[in-house]
Parts: C-alpha cells; structure tokens; sequence
C-alpha cells in the first residue's frame, strides 16, 4: 500500500535527504495528498533496514508498482512520478546551494561529496545501473595505459544527429537536456525527468554557470558545468579563463571542454557546458616527449607522449598559461599543411578544433590542449581524424574529451558481442553466422581469438588505433616534422 511506501520514504530521507522531523507531517500529508490518500500508514516499518540503504532503488520499485499496478500509469509515467517524489523529498535548491558553499569554504572535496551523495541518496545519479558498467585497464609496453569502459546505461549516438544541434532552433521547454531550466522538470515522452536534479551556481570569468553531477557517470564523480545561458560550444580565450576559474574553486578536479565541432566534439554542442571529475584520466599519467619551449614567465608547453596530438602547458602563472593557449587555438584554428591532410577551413566551414583539460596540483596549473581536426573525404566519410570503419564494430561515435584523453566509453552491444565471438571462435568456419549474424563485422576479433588472445586484447589494441587515427600529426618522422611546422608558427616573434 502506497501509505507504507510514504512512510518509508519520510524514515529514508531523513536519514540520507537532510529532512528536518519538523518539516515531516507536512510533507507526508503533501504526499498522501499527491496520491488520493486520507491518513497516514500506522502499522511497524523497519527503520533500520531503511536508514541503512545507500540508494533509493527499492522505494522507487514500491512506487512504480503501485502506479502501475494500481494506477495503471504506463512505466515511463511511473518513473517520472518515483522522481518527482525523490525531488520533493529532496532539499530545495536553495539550501543545497547554502551548504553546499559552507562546505566548499572547508574543503572544495566536502563540498563536491555533498552534492554527489545527495545525488546518489535521491536517485538523480543512477549509482546501480553505472556500477554495472564494466571497467578495465589496457597496458602497452610501449606507451601509455588507457581505461575502457562498455558502459551499460549509455545510448550509442550517431555523428550525424549531433551535428544537426548546431543547426536546429531550439522553441521546445526546455531547449535542451544541459539547460539549468531542466531543474525540477517532471519530463515527458521527449524529455526525461529532472525532479531529483539538484545544481550549484558559481561564477566562471565573470559569467553565471551551474555545476551537477551526471546522471550515468563516465568515471569518479563525473560532473558537468554548464552555462546559465543556452549558447552553442565555442573555443576561445575565456575557454582557458573559465576552466582555470573552475580549477582554483575546486582543485581536487579537472575540468575540460569539448571541442566546439561534431566528430572530434561531445554529443550536446548546442549549450556550451564542460565535464570534469577526479583525476582518472590516462593522459595526466603520460609522460612528455618533448619540452619545445619555456616562455620568460616559465610557463613549459610540453608535446605529450600520447595517441593522439596532445600539448602540455604547464607553469604557476596562471595568466601566462592562458595566453600561451590562446596563442595555440588562434594559430590551429586556420591551420593547413596537405602533407598531414590538415585543412583549418574550407569556405565558411571550419575543420581544426582543440579540445582542452585543465588541472591544478599545489599552485601548479596544467592545461593540456589537443589538436583535434573533423575533415572528411571520400575514404573516410565518417572523419580522416576519427576511428576508422576497422574500428567500428567497437567503437564509431565522436571521440571526445574523455575519450581523447584515453578513457573509452564502449557501447553496451559489446557486452553481447564480446560473449557472441568467444562462442563464434570456437565453431568451424563461417558457420557461427547462422546464430550470430551481427559477428559478420566481428570477423578480425574472431580471427584473434583462434590465434588464443583474449577479448579484451582485440578491444585494447582496437582503442589504442582509434586514438592513433585521431592524432592530426602521428608518430612518425613526417609526423614530428609536420608537428615542428605548426609550432613554429606559435613560437615565432
């Protein structure tokens, strides 16, 4: 009965909600209310039990049976009205920025735990189904580890849909899923729910952003920051600015910025926003190949032994930093050199990009800018610096941020189709595509296996390639010669 449920919701969010006891009848007749009901629950619960869950799954299951089974709601109803009531018990935004920011003047990291937890405690943040995610570290004896991911909760996206955002006109409410007006929305058939949803204001370079959590996190309390204002992505000098004002905030974080174009971009380019975290990343664990300058205020950029075309800028002036990566985009942005098929532009359409990452250990600040290129042509329709059509059976979404940065988010297929070639190997031939048809893109993996690698070596190697395809100037002789080409043009006086 839906009287136990709320009673169970009210011992729930006291302990793990922050409900006062004295707010507790009044909330509890709002919710009875909300539901048709005359008088509370007075049977014996089992405090306890509740008080020592750590996220809400088995409330929110009694409130979707009831509102399927006795409401006759359709799921998705139901889900959106377990949020709403999540969101109602949940601390009003106000007095989550309240303390939220008594926190932060303790400790940047209470502050960040608050919210994160509170997010896990109210369901915003989908704590069972990303702990179903599958998590791996690939080691190579010649180069940098990388971490994969096949990430169950997360829809595989097409380049294609993605770049229609930086055309559409946005006239639906809320524009989009990164917009701070997304708070307290209850959703509907076309836009999920937001309830539960609780964000942060902060001040970025003199601008008004939001700070969250996301809902099905990529790695260690995956967080967005997004612009109050529902602008499209686009790299500048307030890029660097905005992310070092992050970073001083909170320096147990990095934060960092998508490239502003599909392909070599993140999914949502229509509401300029950043993602960060812990520090997890492969890249910052990489080593440099390469001091190619120090600036007179001692400012390092450094080429990173990495994938991809990554530079390093490190230094203690912060300002120095900055215009040193200013410096970078402006002369990336219009870049050409044919030997390395780099085109900055052609017409009014832009190709070169950078995606950017900043850090901040003691009074060090790191801003690790890679050089990114979204150029397609008739072999590679899908991108020249994108995984190529080998790699697609495992991988064929944009390479952003997280995953330049050498952390793969795999589509969750793979969990399937890993297990289909394991059986597909071990059968004669071709025979396995009777059962298996998807396995006819799998054949290379397959192959693999027969010669006794696993899995996971096939998918490592795989990913290690995608970020090689990526790299606008590889390790090669040319590559270097081309790579020394364009940094002349940053270093020249």
């Amino acid at each position: 009965m839906i009287e136990e449920t709320i009673r169970k919701l009210l011992v729930y969010a006291k302990a793990h909600l922050g409900l006062d006891p004295e707010d507790e009848t009044f909330l509890e007749n709002q919710l009875l209310h909300h539901y048709g009901k005359q008088a509370p629950y007075v049977g014996a619960i089992d405090e306890k039990a509740i008080e020592a869950l750590t996220v809400p799954d088995s409330l929110i299951d009694e409130i979707v049976s009831y509102d399927t089974d006795v409401l006759s709601l359709d799921t998705e109803e139901a889900l959106r009205d377990a949020d709403w009531v999540l969101g109602f018990l949940s601390p009003r935004p106000s007095e989550v920025n309240r303390l939220f920011w008594e926190k932060q003047k303790q400790n940047d990291r209470l502050a960040m735990d608050y919210l994160y937890d509170l997010s896990i405690h109210n369901g915003y943040f989908q704590k069972t189904k990303v702990d179903q995610n599958e998590m791996w570290m690939a080691s190579f004896p010649n180069g940098s580890d990388l971490c994969i991911t096949i990430n169950l909760s997360k829809p595989e996206k097409n380049n294609k849909d993605i770049a229609k955002l930086l055309t559409k006109v946005s006239s639906d409410y809320p524009k989009c899923r990164l917009c701070p007006t997304n708070l307290g929305y209850y959703g509907d058939a076309k836009h999920p729910a937001r309830s539960s949803l609780r964000f942060v204001p902060m001040t970025l370079a003199g601008e008004k952003w939001y700070f969250q959590y996301s809902p099905y996190g990529y790695f260690t309390q995956h967080g967005i920051c997004l612009q109050a204002i529902h602008t499209p992505m686009h790299i500048e000098r307030k890029t660097f600015e905005r992310l070092f004002d992050f970073i001083d905030l909170f320096p147990s974080f990095f934060m960092g910025s998508n490239s502003d174009l599909p392909i070599v971009g993140g999914s949502i380019l229509d509401h300029e926003h950043f993602q960060g975290g812990l520090p997890l990343l492969p890249i910052f664990h990489a080593k440099d190949r390469r001091l190619c300058y120090q600036s007179a205020k001692g400012s390092k950029i450094y080429e990173v032994d990495f994938y991809d075309t990554a530079l390093k800028l490190e230094g203690n002036d912060r300002e120095d930093l900055v215009m040193w990566g200013e410096k970078i985009l402006n002369a990336w942005l219009p870049y050409s050199d044919l030997s390395c098929e780099i085109i900055g532009k052609e017409g009014d359409v832009r190709h070169n990009a950078i995606t950017s990452i900043a850090r901040k250990q003691g009074q060090t600040y790191t801003l690790y800018l890679l050089l990114r290129n979204n150029r397609t042509n008739e072999q590679y329709p899908d991108g020249i610096f994108h995984a190529h059509p080998e790699y697609f059976s495992i991988k064929k979404e944009g390479i952003g941020l997280i995953e330049a940065a050498g952390l793969f988010i795999l589509p969750a297929r793979l969990k399937r189709q890993l297990a289909e070639a394991e059986i597909s190997a071990k059968m004669e031939g071709d025979t396995y595509l009777e059962a298996y048809p998807d396995m006819k893109d799998f054949s290379a993996l397959i192959a693999s296996l027969r010669q006794g690698k696993s899995a996971h070596d096939y998918v490592n190697q795989v990913c290690r390639g995608i970020l090689e395809n990526v790299a606008v100037f590889k390790a090669t002789p040319e590559g270097e010669k081309g790579l020394d080409r364009f940094l002349q043009t940053v270093f020249r006086e």
